[in-house]
């Protein structure tokens, strides 16, 4: 085209003029295929916004994404109408080889632009579904994703703009990789924090303001950070806790904790009678049974043993709550009504004590013990003492002949029974 124009004797001073080795008129020229292509991209741009703007796609999503690629849009077909309408200019092979460069180096610059507002679109677009979800913890993990990728992207594109520019990019690419291993080596504490915080803010082990513990420390989650959590303790002190360490230490979430375990032993005194000490286990399993607090399955109040002052009675049930404070308010109903069953039943807490009985000696039993050693006697001559082994037919006679449940509990014969709740 240009050559064409030569031939007119007013634009002959054009050619002969030169800048930078290039004749006058093929600058202007360059300038206004410049000028026309930023032109049509704008218009083209404008067109398609406006299409897509009437187009009813049943989501916001589509038409908040437009404002962003606008910019990054008119770059890449402004470029590519550029580098076309050049080509048609017929310039000489050095002014094309540097139409070329720079139109590809445009292109770079307009792709890794265009891949970087996507990213941050989809960061926000991620966050805001986090967060519908109520995953509120998990959001801190987008702008590190986000980060990386945009780092990820201006690497890619300095690679490509530099082997654009004539540079060997293998070479680059394995000179980076041998400084990112170094880099990698020297920060290797610092890069397994920062892997340690993704997976706890992405498998959220404790949110922020669980309380929870991890070994031998308990307190509440302050901050879940990228390189270390803070903890606040019973002490009201801060522990910072790496995030690798926290990690790999089991945690025990209180927060989760769906109900609370009651178990408690009583130990009642040994004047107690059986009667006595039934009569108190019906009263406490009536009252674990009728709280309103108080899971009914399982709740128990057994007689579990001969302690060395006592007989231990131990309770174990679960309060129907997950507020730390509530429990202790059941919990102390629970044993105030504990302690007025006790007081009614007759008997009384035992405690660690010795007793003397200033009275005489009333002996053994001599007919008891007279007739315990006949028993034994006749036992040897008939040649069947049942020690250390017992014969199979005495332990085969002997099987089930005890009643149980004892007679008079509920589900035997007797006609009246108590009944629970």
């Amino acid at each position: 085209m240009l050559e064409a124009l030569r031939s007119h004797d007013a634009l002959r001073p054009l050619f002969d003029i030169q800048l930078a080795g290039t004749p006058l008129a093929s600058w202007i020229a360059l300038f206004s295929v410049a000028a026309l292509a930023a032109l049509i991209a704008t218009v083209l741009m404008r067109a398609v916004f406006a299409v897509l703007a009437r187009v009813r796609t049943g989501t916001e999503g589509p038409t908040r994404a437009l404002p962003r690629i606008a910019g990054p849009g008119r770059l890449i077909i402004g470029t590519w109408l550029f580098v076309a309408g050049t080509h048609a200019l017929d310039l000489s092979d050095s002014a094309e080889q540097g139409v070329d460069v720079l139109g590809m180096g445009l292109g770079v610059l307009g792709i890794a632009w265009l891949l970087t507002r996507l990213a941050d679109y989809l960061a926000e677009r991620t966050a805001a579904g986090l967060v519908a979800r109520g995953s509120t913890t998990a959001v801190a993990v987008v702008p590190v994703g986000r980060r990386f990728v945009k780092v990820l992207i201006v690497v890619v594109a300095c690679i490509a703009l530099l082997q654009n520019l004539g540079f060997d990019a293998t070479s680059l690419v394995a000179g980076l990789g041998i400084g990112g291993l170094a880099f990698a080596l020297a920060a290797q504490k610092t890069v397994e924090n920062l892997f340690g915080g993704v997976t706890l803010i992405a498998d959220q082990p404790v949110r922020v303001g669980d309380f929870c513990r991890f070994g031998d420390t308990v307190g509440t989650v302050e901050d879940v950070g990228l390189r270390s959590t803070r903890i606040r303790t019973l002490d009201r002190t801060v522990v910072t806790v790496p995030n690798a360490q926290f990690a790999a230490t089991q945690l025990e979430n209180f927060a989760w904790r769906d109900r609370f375990l009651l178990k408690t032993t009583i130990g009642l005194r040994y004047e107690t009678t059986p009667d006595q000490l039934r009569h108190l286990l019906i009263a406490m399993k009536r009252l674990l049974v009728a709280h309103p607090r108080v899971h009914a399955d399982p709740a128990r109040a057994r007689f579990v043993g001969f302690g060395a002052c006592s007989l231990d009675v131990e309770i174990f049930a679960y309060i129907l709550t997950a507020d730390i404070n509530e429990f202790y308010a059941i919990r102390e109903d629970l044993l105030l009504r504990l302690m007025a069953l006790v007081a009614e039943s007759g008997t009384g807490f035992a405690f660690p004590s010795q007793t003397v009985y200033l009275a005489g000696d009333g002996g053994l039993d001599a007919q008891r013990a007279q007739a315990a050693a006949r028993e034994v006697e006749q036992w040897r001559t008939d040649g069947a003492l049942p020690l250390p082994n017992a014969a199979d037919d005495m332990l085969q006679s002997l099987r089930g002949t005890l009643d149980y449940p004892p007679a008079g509990s509920v589900g035997t014969d007797a006609r009246s029974q108590p009944r629970l709740p």
